[in-house]
């Protein structure tokens, strides 16, 4: 008798559909691997809420849209919808499933709002929100890398200790589109970061995982996930009291926005952040734009009163 298993079973329906676009359908070769890059956030779903696909509704669409918004942009996530429906259509087709949950899920129209920052204040709180123990420290460490050096969440966990060249205080990362480029740190960044490290060590031997290269790790001593690194950030927002939105983007957000209010040059924010185009690093400028008029109108006699 088969035993069951959700993430053999989910693999196994992802196996055959891939196989199915790749030569039934004759999809090229990187349409085969995008494909197979977006089902894994799929996968990834429905092994963290140990169900089959087969099994999975339209709530459990908008959910996982949900949860994808925090970091994809508006481009990404129809790229995902569509393999989604492309997926479930096929799963439809093959009599596994009665309806395609992502049928009608869309995208609501959005007037894509100015983005989220910290106050430099905020920040200086945010790093000094320290405990005991050796997970609040790699917390920390999570959010002053971010902070630091401007990188999305995907890079901060994607870099090992290895990928450090301290002389030069910077990092190597692979960012979008697999393209290399640098990071780049403070002393003071690169004091904590080397003590954080050392204390890493210790801590992986007494996980048994002394070769992990991951510079950030998991309770377990292995490389940090996205789902767990979004739960630290959730509860560092608890523990601040907040209200704002708070993401890996926000740090980002914030990262870019403190350069240009301190005069820092738009295109050197631009290869800071590893934007291909400069338009979309333009929105940082609007953040700075309406923070200079937000203080004038605070500040002039003339404006008082006005807003």
């Amino acid at each position: 008798m088969k035993i069951y298993s959700p993430v053999m079973d989910n693999r196994e329906l992802i196996e055959d559909f891939l196989a199915y676009i790749g030569s039934v359908r004759s999809l090229a070769e990187n349409s085969v691997k995008s494909y197979s890059k977006d089902l894994e956030n799929l996968l990834g779903y429905a092994i963290g809420h140990r169900m089959d696909l087969i099994s999975f509704t339209r709530e459990d669409g908008r959910d996982l849209v949900r949860v994808l918004e925090r970091d994809y942009s508006e481009r990404s996530l129809l790229r995902k919808l569509t393999c989604y429906r492309t997926f479930f259509s096929y799963l439809e087709k093959n009599g596994r499933i009665k309806a395609n949950p992502f049928w009608d899920i869309s995208l609501r129209k959005t007037e894509h709002p100015l983005p989220s920052f910290l106050t430099e204040e905020e920040v200086k709180e945010l790093l000094g929100l320290r405990e005991e123990g050796f997970l609040s420290l790699r917390d920390h460490i999570l959010f002053l890398f971010i902070y630091s050096t401007g990188s999305r969440i995907s890079e901060a966990l994607s870099v090992d200790v290895s990928s450090f060249e301290w002389e030069k205080r910077r990092v190597r990362v692979r960012g979008k589109g697999d393209k290399e480029r640098f990071l780049f740190f403070s002393k003071s960044a690169e004091r904590e970061i080397r003590d954080y490290i050392d204390k890493r060590k210790i801590y992986l031997l007494s996980k048994g995982k002394e070769e992990e290269k991951a510079l950030l790790i998991g309770k377990n001593g292995s490389r940090l996930s996205l789902s767990t690194a979004h739960i630290i950030f959730d509860k560092a927002k608890m523990k601040l009291g907040w209200q704002k939105e708070f993401t890996p983007h926000t740090l980002r957000h914030s990262f870019a926005t403190h350069l240009l209010n301190r005069g820092a040059d738009i295109r050197l924010v631009q290869e800071l952040l590893g934007h291909e185009s400069i338009s979309t690093t333009q929105i940082y400028t609007h953040v700075s734009t309406e923070r200079l008029k937000n203080v004038y109108e605070d500040t002039h006699p003339h404006a008082k009163g006005k807003r």
